[in-house]
């Protein structure tokens, strides 16, 4: 019975992966490779304040003709910037932030569910290091996240408004199993292992996570990702 089920769920699972990479036609495909024995690259996130780079993220958007046409609206209240760019063979980067029109009709950083967000995507592996700054641009948190889903891994580390590091959470002790264990999961079943870039990360989830931890429940509520 406990088999029949979980090939159920596996079945649901593929299919509901195959119906999300056909609505999202716009987005660039996850690289899908079978796991292999070898543990695939996991980056390394360090503790340290740094600042949301504001005005690379404006040049690097104006030079995009469709986002460059609708942040000259003379009339806009909102203005979005966001892009994606190479930093080198193995690493590409996400950076995005909004601005609003406040009281003094000037335009200030949105904030709230839009903070800046910067996201660092590496070629061989399921994982991107995520960062939340502040409207002023210090950062917020920063930690590793899957490509796909609300899976947090390894030690988030969460700053002040004044870039003092005040809080630090260990995902990895709020579980009941490892990664290694899931990554043998998705071997064993097949299970292809997404890794490498997306357009903007969504709440799309991976698969051997999923089927791992509903056969094996955390004795510890996860950290939800944002």
């Amino acid at each position: 019975m406990k088999r029949l089920s979980l090939i159920t769920i596996l079945f649901l699972s593929v299919m509901s992966c195959k119906g999300q990479e056909h609505k999202n036609t716009t987005q660039k495909k996850d690289t899908l490779i079978p796991p292999k024995k070898s543990l695939y690259y996991i980056p390394n996130v360090n503790p340290d304040f740094e600042t949301f780079d504001f005005e690379k993220s404006r040049e690097e958007t104006l030079k995009i003709p469709s986002k460059a046409a609708a942040l000259k609206n003379s009339e806009a209240k909102e203005r979005g910037y966001s892009y994606e760019g190479k930093l080198d063979e193995n690493r590409s980067i996400h950076r995005s932030f909004f601005e609003i029109i406040d009281k003094n009709k000037k335009f200030v950083i949105k904030p709230g569910e839009y903070h800046p967000l910067e996201i660092i995507y590496y070629k061989n592996s399921p994982f991107i290091i995520q960062k939340i700054f502040y409207p002023n641009g210090n950062i917020k948190e920063k930690g590793l996240r899957i490509v796909k889903g609300n899976m947090y891994k390894g030690i988030w580390y969460y700053f002040d408004e004044k870039g003092k590091l005040i809080k630090t959470i260990d995902n990895d002790k709020l579980f009941s199993f490892s990664w290694e264990q899931i990554e043998k999961f998705m071997e064993e079943n097949k299970i292809p292992m997404p890794i490498g870039s997306f357009d903007v990360p969504g709440k799309h989830h991976l698969g051997g996570f999923l089927h791992y931890s509903i056969l094996n429940l955390p004795k510890k509520k996860p950290h939800k990702a944002l």
